[in-house]
């Protein structure tokens, strides 16, 4: 094989400079499926995919950038586990298979049909060192240690631009989601769309939400439920006895939090066996009279530490569910009531009429957080990528002070 130049002189040499400017200039998806088409013509590679893991049963990688002979891929996900990806995933390290691939992983289609015969496989990180996603590179053709070397050392020396952009993309999904102006009446959907943005944005297992019944202090309901990436609504309105789960200790403070051994403290439920779920964190939601209407919880398969509570994202979760649950609560209690007509915009989640400057007061709150979110688009768009942790910080604040004034009445 022909000697290769150093992975730092084959990207600054005269013929790669229109790449690099691309690649210093591009942001989000852009950047990223630009960097699998630059390596792929760089390297000769077959297929280059770059995708984030998703925290599911089965792990999944999502593809969301990638090319294969030259020609962009469109988005798709796959089980890791049946693919030399899964090496990477467990073990958080980079794999090299230089030839007979499908020796190896005899159930992935892929490199069968494609007829790929050698791999490389790299994590990505977040600033946590939490895996969040894998980059690979594939060939029909053996490869030799010191091309697998080069390819390794050009992928590193964009790592952690890939990572951040992962991060980044991860973080807009969910703020423009839960940036969406509300509807002042209380629904379901709500609140199932909410707890599958939940699950997927926090990187848990299982999240679900519930509500009190006021006619029977030992049992919850369940209200919406979503695992490993899936609603489940044979569960939904299900009634579960607090005896024996962990939300029972939520009767007596408002964040419970099961770290690990979550089966051996709660023996009788299966599910967790089942499951292999481990840890629990659960928290109280209350009306503006302070009474506990609901709560909902995260379980999964790792460790929860104490830190997911200080976590930007959780709070906007937290401040989310408390006012999308008064009103589906405001709203089932004025059903019962005989009310006909749900609230309007000019009605507060109790169906009270709310005072004009109030009302103009939220609508400019939730205007403000359409505008936030847009701009965060526009920015990645045009130039570097936002400082998510702050962006994250400004629009919680926006959520809160939004429920405040929903509820200052």
């Amino acid at each position: 094989m022909q000697q290769l130049a150093s992975p730092v002189n084959e990207w600054k040499n005269q013929g790669s400079s229109d790449e690099l400017l691309v690649l210093s200039s591009s942001t989000g998806r852009d950047f990223i499926q630009f960097f699998a088409e630059t390596l792929a013509d760089c390297f000769e590679i077959d297929l280059v995919t770059i995708g984030e893991l998703l925290v599911m049963e089965n792990e999944r990688i999502s593809v969301l950038a990638g090319s294969m002979d030259g020609k962009p891929l469109e988005d798709f996900d796959y089980q890791a586990c049946l693919t030399p990806c899964i090496a990477v995933i467990q073990t958080a390290q980079p794999k090299i298979l230089l030839s007979d691939v499908q020796k190896s992983y005899t159930e992935d289609n892929l490199l069968r049909e494609q007829g790929i015969r050698s791999y490389i496989g790299i994590p990505l990180k977040n600033s946590e060192g939490e895996l969040i996603g894998v980059v690979q590179a594939s060939w029909r053709r053996e490869i030799d240690p010191e091309e697998a070397e080069h390819v390794l050392e050009t992928i590193d020396m964009f790592v952690a631009r890939l990572s951040a952009e992962l991060v980044t993309l991860h973080a807009m999904r969910i703020l423009a989601a839960l940036a969406e102006g509300p509807s002042l009446i209380g629904n379901l959907d709500t609140l199932r769309l909410l707890t599958e943005q939940m699950q997927t944005a926090l990187k848990v297992r299982v999240a679900f939400i519930a509500e009190t019944l006021p006619e029977d202090d030992h049992s919850f309901r369940l209200l919406t439920y979503c695992q490993d990436g899936k609603l489940i609504p044979d569960v939904e309105n299900e009634i579960v006895p607090y005896a024996g789960t962990p939300c029972t200790h939520l009767k007596d403070k408002d964040v419970f939090i099961v770290r690990t051994e979550l089966q051996e403290a709660f023996p009788t439920q299966m599910q967790y066996k089942e499951a292999n779920l481990v840890s629990y964190l659960g928290q109280n939601i209350r009306d503006e009279s302070g009474q506990v209407i609901g709560h909902f919880a995260l379980q999964h398969d790792r460790e929860l530490l104490d830190k997911i509570l200080q976590a930007d994202l959780f709070k906007l979760f937290s401040a989310r569910l408390n006012l999308e649950l008064r009103k589906f609560h405001a709203e089932q209690h004025q059903r019962d009531g005989g009310e006909t007509h749900p609230p309007t915009m000019a009605q507060d989640a109790a169906g009270k009429k709310l005072p004009p400057a109030l009302a103009q007061s939220v609508s400019e709150k939730l205007a403000a957080l359409q505008d936030r979110v847009a701009g965060l688009e526009k920015s990645l768009e045009n130039g570097p990528a936002p400082q998510v942790p702050a962006d994250l910080k400004a629009l919680q604040a926006e959520l809160v002070a939004t429920q405040k004034l929903l509820s200052s009445r």
